[in-house]
């Protein structure tokens, strides 16, 4: 029986470092084929190949790196049964909701993982991580999730919760789509492996503002941000959207420019409802957006992949309050 084909995308990340003995810095390991050296088992296991597409670490992550990700999958997608993209942990929750909204119709997974301590540590993460992360590009799954340990996290819903080897990464509002213990737990509520027709979008507007609310926020700083015509908002307002009635006029003026305006939580799995109270009915008035139970992160990323989906008001409202790849709940 052919072993699975998987195809290992390398961007960087502490992962793809080691720790050298005799100087006692963390290195750049200076080949991808080191890493076969630390997975000898799963050789047998599964037909690995490499792409080195960069070496950066994770706070140096742009859109360009997004992109540079969903098109070599898509140039190989017929030739592999799962991809797994080995990337540094601080921004791999944008990374996998860029790539749920640029890869739609998957018939089979992209996994995303990483770790906090080099790959030769023996005491570290990077070897459990990758042998979960290769063994989840082969279950019956067909969508981008993040693995660190034995949970398959949906990409979109993922979260850096914690600087710890047991949990790094949590989802909000859902279970794992998979786990691995003695055997292993599949999820009913995954994205199965089936027919569908691979839909490469990787397009992002960057030039989007985040704001977050806080006690004593000036005006003046939301005028600076404002003036510097960004073409979307995303705010992080209190509780289920709640904000001082002193920011109406301002968020009118923003709507009035055709600035789109996304609400989302501060708290980790709250969710914004914009008709629970009088004064939140007022900001759908005026335009603003609900980004629903969508992590703050996924706002964002989701935010700037619609500013490059349409041009129509309306259609663009439509993409970011609706369910695309199982982001929020509807």
């Amino acid at each position: 029986m052919a072993r699975p084909k998987i195809a290992l995308l390398y961007v960087g990340g502490s992962i793809g470092m080691k720790m050298n003995r005799k100087t006692g810095r963390i290195e750049p390991i200076e080949s991808l084929n080191e890493i076969h050296r630390f997975l000898p088992e799963l050789q047998r296991e599964v037909a690995l190949k490499f792409f080195s597409l960069s070496n950066v670490g994770s706070s140096e992550v742009t859109q360009k790196d997004w992109v540079e990700i969903a098109q070599t999958i898509e140039r190989h997608y017929d030739d592999f049964d799962g991809f797994v993209v080995v990337h540094g942990t601080n921004t791999m929750s944008y990374t996998a909701a860029a790539l749920s909204f640029a890869l739609q119709g998957l018939s089979k997974p992209v996994v995303l993982t990483g770790a906090l301590l080099p790959i030769n540590d023996i005491s570290g993460d990077g070897r459990m991580n990758l042998v979960y992360a290769i063994r989840a590009a082969q279950l019956d799954i067909a969508e981008v999730c993040v693995v660190l340990g034995p949970r398959v996290l949906r990409g979109c819903r993922a979260k850096k919760v914690d600087q710890s080897l047991l949990q790094t990464f949590d989802t909000t509002r859902i279970p794992p789509l998979a786990e691995f213990n003695e055997g292993v737990h599949l999820g009913e509520h995954r994205c199965v492996r089936r027919k569908r027709q691979l839909l490469c979008r990787p397009t992002f507007d960057s030039h989007v503002a985040t704001i977050t609310l806080h006690p004593g926020l000036e005006l003046a700083l939301l005028d600076a941000i404002l003036s510097s015509k960004p073409h979307g908002i995303v705010m992080r307002a209190y509780g289920p959207g709640m904000l001082p009635e002193w920011l109406f006029p301002w968020l009118r003026r923003v709507t009035a420019q055709g600035v789109p305006i996304v609400m989302t939580s501060q708290t980790i799995r709250g969710k914004v409802d914009l008709h629970r109270f009088r004064k939140q009915t007022t900001l759908e008035q005026f335009g603003v957006i609900s980004g629903k139970d969508m992590t703050f992160e996924c706002a964002l990323v989701k935010l700037m992949w619609a500013l490059t989906q349409t041009q129509n008001g309306h259609r663009f409202r439509e993409l970011m309050e609706r369910s695309l790849v199982g982001e929020l709940e509807e």
